[in-house]
């Protein structure tokens, strides 16, 4: 089940991301900021995955709403490593896209680190294309980044 975060699974929220080495090292402060939004023109979502009792995966989503059209980012997307492969990523990424055709959004943009291919292969399935690279976009290693891009339209997932 993928649903909205709660300020209690914050934490868990962060620790998957720590065990993402590819994934934002936000604080939890920084995850919480996203269910306390104050006035902004960007509207962001903490979706979280759930197992049995835990979080097992989250995607931070954002959209500039006073724009036409709607410009949305998916952020962040990681599963813990215990539950790779098995089609958390997917089910994910199917709310992110519900998501962003929510807020008005008809396309959804990305970067991905160019030596994560598991991620770029689960865009490519979920109907992402690239749209171009941003070289030395990433520290820690510097690395270049592959923008994607595809429509909103969850129907073509």
């Amino acid at each position: 089940m993928v649903r909205a975060a709660t300020a209690d699974e914050l934490q868990q929220v962060y620790e998957i991301a720590l065990a993402n080495p590819s994934a934002p090292q936000w604080t939890p402060a920084q995850f919480g900021e996203i269910l306390s939004p104050g006035e902004s023109s960007v509207t962001r979502e903490l979706l979280v995955a759930m197992g049995d009792t835990a979080v097992i995966g989250f995607a931070v989503i954002s959209a500039v709403t006073i724009v036409y059209p709607v410009e949305a980012e998916l952020e962040s997307i990681a599963v813990a490593p215990e539950w790779h492969r098995q089609g958390v990523g997917s089910a994910l990424m199917q709310e992110v896209l519900r998501w962003a055709e929510s807020v008005g959004a008809a396309e959804l943009r990305l970067e991905v680190r160019v030596s994560n291919t598991g991620a770029q292969k689960l865009y490519e399935e979920s109907g992402f294309h690239s749209s171009g690279m941003r070289p030395r976009y990433y520290a820690n290693p510097v690395e270049d980044a592959v923008c994607m891009i595809r429509g909103t339209n969850v129907t073509k997932v």
